[in-house]
């Protein structure tokens, strides 16, 4: 599960030029799992579910309903992570008390650890550290990851109970043995700063690549900095840049700066190598106790590894039944989801120009504006995606520049080179002055045929496919759209602006 909240400041040390990221991590998990020996095989539940996972709440909503009311816990803490979000019915923290409560009272972990959050929060319910901490505790004692976890972090902030890192390390420990990468972060920052616990570097090393293995950001930044340093392993620059990128790639602090530093003391091929394994470097299984249904503090829903999506990347709103994205998103997926809920199909595609078109049931909303007319170098471009490919993000990422040639490698004019920052292996629609789509982002690391060409990839060399090639690829495909020339110029922040409203998230299932 990803990190849920950073309570408590920094307690890093600055060495050199890097600082180690020494942050509490917790995890909040809540919801159905769908292991057999924890719900029964119930046709009914498996609706519900799918209803939930298909962004068709009402539907989840009155199946868990029809089972709650038999005493079924677990579709009792279903509803009450429902009514968290707001999903099928009114956001109501204090309805999803009511249900966490009946299922915690039952004995279910999942819906004593939520009901702890709320009480240790004062989130529908009056806020009490030691009623929060004896929820954790009853789930903790069933052997619930996450619950041993927020147990570990009350007993090292001193909520609740009197401070015991020590006990802390002891329950972080528990849950780390488990699989859970937030007790690995944890436990591994308490070998590497003392923190409870005698220093050493081997061991938070080991711990540290574990939780990292798993997508944690800030695991990753530190194991970029034990290798530099060689703290618990021999020192590799490369392997330094290799985690930094990935660092990077989440948007952790410092990570950018730290890479594109020790990105100087590498040889081409060094760079090339850790960029090429970066690009290819999925996260491994997931963590303990990782439920289908997730809720964060503040009620911010996001779905479990089990149905986190292989791939993410970016599409723009074209038609009122289409979105436009890259080929190299959606390629081999044997599943689309557009915004989180809206379910789509690969109708046409074009690999050589890295083109996608997506189908979508008809809605209503903003659609982009396709830009006629010649490109002019040196214009401002707004390139705004989700960058991160192999890497779930639900951030949106929006960077300026310019445009910096009007042909890619070798002259092909299919392309224009653009300076806007672009991430590893990132996709997103690039936007002109006024606010139309200039083309689309090509995969990076590929930068249209770069690494073969010259045998390096500069971090400045971001390449687009240009709007003409995207036109003759709609007008092939049969899709109505809008066009306009570049007209008045408007600041980048407000064409990022306007284009979120065009712009969405793409989730692949391979």
């Amino acid at each position: 599960m990803q990190t849920a909240a950073r309570a408590a400041s920094t307690m890093g040390l600055a060495r050199g030029a890097t600082v180690m990221r020494h942050f509490l991590h917790f995890l909040f998990a809540t919801g159905v799992a769908l292991s057999a020996s924890v719900v029964p095989a119930r046709a009914n539940f498996a609706d519900a579910q799918a209803a939930f996972e298909l962004g068709d709440y009402q539907t989840a909503y009155a199946e868990f309903l029809k089972l709650a009311q038999t005493g079924d816990s677990n579709a009792e803490t279903a509803l009450g992570v429902l009514y968290d979000n707001g999903d099928g019915v009114p956001k109501d923290q204090r309805v999803a008390v009511m249900w966490y409560r009946k299922a915690a009272e039952k004995g279910n972990p999942q819906a004593q650890l939520n009901l702890g959050i709320h009480c240790e929060q004062g989130q529908g319910v009056e806020q009490e550290d030691a009623v929060a901490l004896g929820w954790y505790s009853k789930a903790a004692e069933q052997g619930y990851a996450a619950a041993e976890v927020a147990l570990g972090n009350m007993y090292h902030r001193g909520r609740g109970v009197a401070q015991d890192k020590k006990q802390a390390n002891a329950w972080f420990k528990r849950a780390a043995d488990q699989g859970n990468a937030s007790a690995q972060q944890n436990l591994a920052n308490a070998l590497y700063f003392g923190d409870g616990a005698e220093i050493n570097y081997a061991e938070a090393f080991k711990l540290y690549q574990r939780a990292a293995a798993q997508g944690y950001g800030d695991s990753q930044y530190n194991l970029g900095v034990m290798y530099e340093k060689g703290q618990g392993v021999p020192k590799d620059g490369a392997q330094a840049y290799f985690w930094w990128l990935l660092a990077s790639a989440r948007e952790v602090p410092d990570a950018a700066r730290n890479r594109d530093r020790i990105e100087k003391s590498l040889t081409p091929a060094q760079r090339t190598e850790a960029q090429t394994a970066a690009r290819q470097w999925k996260p491994a299984l997931a963590q303990a106790n990782r439920s289908n249904l997730e809720t964060r503090p503040g009620g911010a829903v996001s779905r479990g590894q089990k149905n986190e999506p292989d791939v993410t990347g970016t599409a723009f709103r074209i038609s009122p039944t289409h979105y436009v994205t890259n080929f190299h998103v959606v390629h081999g997926c044997q599943r689309l989801r557009v915004s989180g809920t809206q379910s789509a199909e690969r109708q046409a595609s074009d690999e050589r120009n890295d083109l996608a078109l997506l189908s979508v049931p008809a809605s209503s909303g903003a659609t982009a504006i396709i830009r006629i007319g010649r490109i002019h170098l040196g214009e401002q471009v707004t390139a705004v995606g989700f960058p991160l490919l192999g890497i779930p993000s639900s951030t949106l990422s929006v960077t300026s520049g310019e445009v910096g040639s009007l042909s890619g490698v070798q002259g092909d004019t299919r392309f224009v080179q653009i300076t806007a920052p672009v991430q590893l292996a990132s996709s997103g629609a690039v936007f002109d002055a006024s606010g139309n789509v200039l083309g689309l982002v090509e995969d990076k690391p590929n930068a249209a045929g770069l690494p073969q060409a010259t045998g390096d990839i500069p971090q400045n060399a971001n390449f687009a496919i240009t709007s003409n090639a995207l036109q003759g690829f709609l007008d092939a495909n049969g899709v109505d759209f809008d066009t306009a020339g570049l007209g008045v110029a408007t600041p980048s922040a407000q064409v990022a602006a306007s284009a979120k409203d065009v712009v969405a998230l793409v989730e692949c299932w391979q």
